[in-house]
């Protein structure tokens, strides 16, 4: 079984040609892109097979050099967040177990060169670009926001460990108490002794300082869920525009704070919500859209720190499951208890000022989307469609065409059942990857099946983490070969469904 797209993304590489773009998917440790023009490619790149004459070769070899050669791709680190630089010449991902920032270079068929890699101290949340694109914001799961140059010096790449390479922790003289059990005598004291040996033997290594350019912005006590970047211009057109910083996390709060370099100015909270809050979405420069635990989405003039307007998304989701009773995977006796988990708030922009905005919203472990248009006025907003999905939706990628329509690539859980976490699905129910719609001018949406065939390669066959190699010919076409078969559910549901863990639990607050 493949390993689904935990995230995607898209880009227009070719600013002269906007018909053309190319489409990212993190599936496990890999980043498979295929772009418009059918071509495809794989990162990190397979590895050279060795022949028997190299094998020959290899047994003369020390052994360390052996060790290297053998090393899987099981033991890259999972991609957890993708974002694509404004000007789609760069690619940033994060990844959870080495704690890391990767900067990709885009070229125009989509295949992708690494320029930097960066250990972070703890592991990003959310990751986005600044506006000219020469910085990275990155938020982790501590509370602190950082930001990194987008490029680094020569000297700054060589302190940092290539690909597979793990960084050595800095040394640190053993402790070595005074008294030994020669000069110990008492029982009390030997225990004491004893103690403090132990500790001395799980006493973690100090860790070692970021060797890169870096400015650390702000700081939550909190952890970090996500953060936007928003542009105020000025009314008077002598004066210059303001940047903000928006930042959630996990205690409720929504914090206003001034861009660089004065991101430790907080210029206000939007409070109002009572459970967690994970995403955070722009419709216009100063309405602000946040959803998380709670019933409802909340509308800010985030400006202003004052709400607008509260949408209840519970009742979309209590609709979906009348009118498609096989996705409701509740128990009978907690169906009142059950609560909503936002993973996802999409924009959609109209270009006339005749049209409201739409917003996408996804729901952790609801196989559906639903579609809003935001109101001009307060309490005006309304949901317009309800999207059935062939599975719970993981994360979904916006591309405008020339024509100022939308099409919609939303990533599809086809490892557990519609409606369900925990559920794993029959190999003769399993679907694409990748379900594609598209939105035109009006508000409507349906199906863009006839991108289904083009994209085959990217929804069914792209290769997978583990076992699931790819080999790419002159041709540009990739064999897939034999898929890795899930074998720990745990380990996958663990990478695809997190929000829900945000809330906090009544016994834990006790």
């Amino acid at each position: 079984m493949t390993h689904p797209y935990q995230c995607i993304t898209i880009c227009k590489p070719d600013a002269d040609n906007q018909s053309n773009w190319i489409l990212f998917g993190a599936c496990g440790p890999h980043i498979v892109t295929q772009s418009s023009s059918g071509a495809v490619s794989v990162w990190p790149p397979k590895k050279e097979k060795v022949s028997v004459n190299d094998q020959e070769t290899e047994l003369q070899e020390p052994p360390s050099k052996k060790v290297k050669l053998l090393e899987t791709a099981e033991e890259l680190p999972n991609v957890t967040k993708l974002a694509v630089s404004r000007d789609n010449q760069h690619l940033v991902a994060a990844t959870a177990e080495d704690k890391s920032i990767r900067v990709f270079h885009i070229n125009r068929t989509g295949h992708l060169e690494l320029l930097n890699q960066r250990p972070m101290p703890k592991r990003p949340c959310a990751v986005i670009f600044s506006p000219d694109n020469s910085t990275i914001l990155c938020a982790d799961k501590f509370g602190d926001v950082y930001a990194l140059p987008l490029l680094v010096s020569p000297d700054e790449s060589e302190a940092v460990p290539p690909l597979g390479q793990k960084k050595d922790e800095t040394s640190q003289k053993p402790f070595k108490p005074a008294a030994t059990s020669l000069t110990v005598h008492s029982g009390r004291n030997r225990k004491v002794l004893e103690d403090q040996m132990k500790q001395s033997k799980q006493q973690p290594k100090t860790k070692e300082p970021m060797r890169f350019k870096h400015e650390i912005l702000l700081g939550h006590v909190s952890m970090l869920t996500d953060i936007l970047f928003a542009t105020i211009n000025a009314q008077d057109p002598t004066a210059k525009a303001r940047n903000y910083l928006l930042t959630a996390d996990r205690d409720e709060h929504i914090r206003i704070s001034r861009g660089p370099p004065q991101s430790h100015i907080i210029e206000g909270f939007c409070q109002g919500h009572k459970e967690f809050v994970s995403k955070l979405c722009l419709t216009k420069p100063r309405i602000l859209i946040s959803g998380g635990g709670d019933d409802y989405l909340f509308v800010w003039d985030w400006l202003n720190c004052s709400l607008l307007e509260k949408i209840s998304i519970k009742e979309p989701v209590l609709d979906f499951f009348k009118e498609h009773p096989q996705h409701d995977k509740r128990p009978e006796d907690h169906q009142q208890e059950f609560k909503v988990a936002v993973c996802g708030l999409w924009a959609i922009p109209t270009e006339t000022s005749k049209k409201n905005e739409g917003l996408l919203v996804a729901c952790e472990g609801i196989p559906a989307l639903f579609y809003f248009q935001m109101g001009r006025e307060p309490n005006a907003s309304k949901l317009c469609h309800t999207i059935p999905l062939l599975g719970n939706p993981l994360d979904l990628a916006l591309l405008r065409l020339p024509s100022n329509e939308y099409l919609i690539f939303l990533s599809i859980d086809h490892v557990h059942e519609p409606g369900s976490t925990t559920a794993v699905r029959l190999e003769a129910d399993i679907p694409s990857r990748l379900q594609i719609f598209s939105v035109n001018t009006n508000g409507d949406v349906k199906s863009a099946c006839q991108l289904d065939d083009g994209l085959q390669w990217f929804s069914r066959q792209a290769p997978t983490s583990g076992t699931g190699e790819a080999e790419v010919e002159d041709r540009g076409d990739i064999k897939v070969g034999a898929q890795r078969v899930v074998k720990d559910e745990k380990i996958i549901r663990d990478m695809l469904y997190g929000v829900e863990n945000l809330r906090k639990r009544a016994e834990a607050e006790e």
